[in-house]
């Protein structure tokens, strides 16, 4: 604000001296004397160089405050952005799980990183130059209507009347392709993100013209909404300062022109002179101003997209790191983990996907969760991880719920390694011990669980061993060594229930018996839940559920179900014949 008053001022003393100029050099009387006349020389010449000096002085002046006042304004503009970014990513991953249940991950990326940029170019800088250029207009305004009385107000009113005019017109066209734009922009980066990410699979099926097409076409189709919505912004600026020369050149010369007030042509060259450098001088806020207010409007798409995630509700989780919040340890299994008669459906859903699930696991235990695709295994453990809400009945350690004020302590005695692995684009020590600061680290730790994993070898053997990058995803490592580091983050986690979903599915038969050797060893030490299809993996288990539509079956040890379960009984002979071949294949190979 400051600034912006001063850049104004500093204006209005550039077409004062500039007014004085022109009536002395046509020697004309000064009928409106700059303040400060009185301190200039009485001789002519030393005026008019005074002048001058004076002239470019403020001319440096104001070009400087100009200059400080952009470098404040994008100051803001980027803190701004920063802030509301920080917010949106904060109040994204505070969501519960069920948020991310339906939604693309490539969006957030999407309106976190450009929307919210946008916002701050298409918004918040906006309104500074909007205040500020107001501040200048108002003060030449001012200044234009003291020198030209009469002609003044219709000068003005041209102006902002053919802006408006322009505005109006071309505003819902700017709307419209900013909108388009941006759900172009998304499109085109689920493209190119999803052919990136399934690089594989784009190079074996030979996709790579496919994904080229695909972006292309919508490249193509975006090529008019992306340049209509940088052009049309701006037109009603292009346009109005030829507008302005025109009607101040006619303003001032039809008097002169008509003869009904007949004058030198000598006597109206400084007021013409005038008011021409003081309308180009208004032009450029009014451009601005008026700029401002068009990205104001053009801006909205953006804004309603960036608010969507700014106004998230913030769910703040209760971290163990307060006070106020049960420790790990306080809720730390002892004698049995419990679903008591749960029941879930999706928010967007009315069906039952877990239909009055009643599940008691003992601590130390080792439990399989089988059946077919589809039919609720995943579901009750995200259950069992706090994940979801159950629509109905609850989650119970040694007897007691789990209240919501528990979860975060609940979850963090729990481990996680689902069949589809997530990793860091990182080094292997920071994918290991997830979410810690490097000073938290506990290397020795780290090697331990890369050693009950099965992978300890490999990453002594990588050239920078643990600091070693492993690529967008872990692309470096074969799927059996991401599932490994996988399984590897897990024991680093050194939790009280460990959920395997599907978590050896990439390993071959020797590399899972070692695993499944390593989870022996500690497995009396924590509870382990296994959904898996493996004949071996489901042997070792002391307990057994198997699902079908949201519902447990039947449960019992591995002979019980053998016995009492006919859908059981032929998963078990496919599994067997599976594991015929598979040895068949081994003995061939070997």
């Amino acid at each position: 604000m400051p600034l912006a008053a001063i850049g104004g001022l500093a204006e209005v003393a550039v077409v004062a001296l500039i007014s004085t100029l022109f009536t002395l050099v046509a020697g004309q009387p000064n009928s409106a004397p700059i303040p400060f006349n009185e301190f200039l020389p009485d001789d002519p010449k030393l005026k008019v160089i005074s002048i001058i000096i004076l002239y470019i002085g403020m001319n440096w002046s104001s070009s400087f405050i100009k200059i400080f006042q952009k470098i404040c304004q994008e100051r803001i503009r980027v803190l701004v952005w920063f802030d509301l970014s920080k917010r949106a990513q904060k109040n994204i991953i505070s969501q519960p799980y069920e948020y991310f249940l339906n939604k693309k991950y490539n969006d957030f990326s999407t309106s976190v990183l450009i929307n919210i940029e946008r916002v701050s170019s298409a918004i918040v800088l906006p309104i500074m130059h909007l205040t500020s250029s107001l501040f200048v207009v108002s003060f030449l305004t001012i200044t234009i209507l003291s020198i030209s009385k009469s002609s003044g107000p219709y000068l003005i009113i041209s102006l902002l009347t053919f802006y408006s005019l322009i505005t109006f017109i071309i505003t819902p066209y700017i709307r419209f392709a900013n909108r388009q734009r941006i759900l172009l922009e998304r499109e085109k980066s689920n493209i190119l993100q999803e052919s990136v990410r399934t690089i594989i699979d784009v190079h074996l099926t030979n996709s790579e013209s496919y994904f080229a097409k695909k972006y292309s076409d919508i490249s193509s189709e975006s090529f008019p909404f992306f340049w209509k919505s940088r052009v049309l912004p701006d037109l009603p600026r292009a346009l109005i300062e030829p507008f302005g020369i025109t009607l101040i050149f006619t303003i001032g010369l039809l008097p002169y022109l008509s003869g009904n007030q007949p004058r030198n042509l000598i006597e109206i060259v400084p007021f013409l002179a005038t008011i021409a450098v003081s309308a180009l001088k208004l032009t450029a806020p009014l451009q601005q101003a008026f700029g401002a207010f068009t990205r104001l409007r053009a801006g909205i798409p953006d804004l309603e997209v960036a608010l969507k995630l700014i106004e998230l509700p913030y769910h703040k989780r209760k971290l163990l790191d307060n006070e106020k919040t049960v420790s790990s340890k306080g809720i730390e299994p002892r004698n049995y983990i419990k679903l008591n008669h749960v029941k879930y459906k999706y928010p967007t859903s009315n069906k039952l996907v877990l239909d009055d699930i009643n599940i008691t696991i003992p601590v130390g235990s080792r439990v399989a969760f089988v059946g077919k695709t589809g039919s609720g295994k995943t579901t009750t453990a995200n259950q069992l991880l706090c994940l979801l809400q159950p629509t109905s009945g609850s989650l119970q350690v040694d007897g007691i719920n789990v209240s919501e004020s528990e979860v975060s302590a609940w979850q963090s005695n729990c481990a996680y390694v689902p069949q589809s692995i997530n990793l860091l684009n990182s080094n292997v020590v920071e994918n290991v011990a997830y979410g810690l600061e490097a000073d938290d680290i506990e290397l020795d730790r780290v090697w331990e669980s890369l050693e009950a994993a099965q992978i300890a070898d490999l990453v002594s053997e990588l050239p920078m061993g643990l600091y070693t990058e492993i690529g967008d995803n872990g692309i470096r490592l074969s799927g059996g060594q991401r599932q490994r580091l996988a399984l590897a983050r897990a024991f680093y986690r050194k939790s009280k229930l460990l959920i395997l979903d599907e978590a050896t599915s990439a390993l071959d038969n020797q590399t899972e018996a070692e695993v499944m050797d390593a989870i022996e060893l500690i497995g009396r030490r924590c509870t382990i839940v296994v959904i898996a299809h493996r004949l071996s993996t489901i042997m070792r288990s002391d307990y057994i559920y198997e699902f079908d539509h949201g519902t447990v079956k039947a449960a019992g040890n591995y002979q019980e179900l053998l016995e009492k379960s006919q859908s059981f009984k032929e998963m078990i002979n496919i599994a067997k014949t599976k594991l015929r071949e598979d040895d068949i294949e081994h003995f061939l190979e070997s």
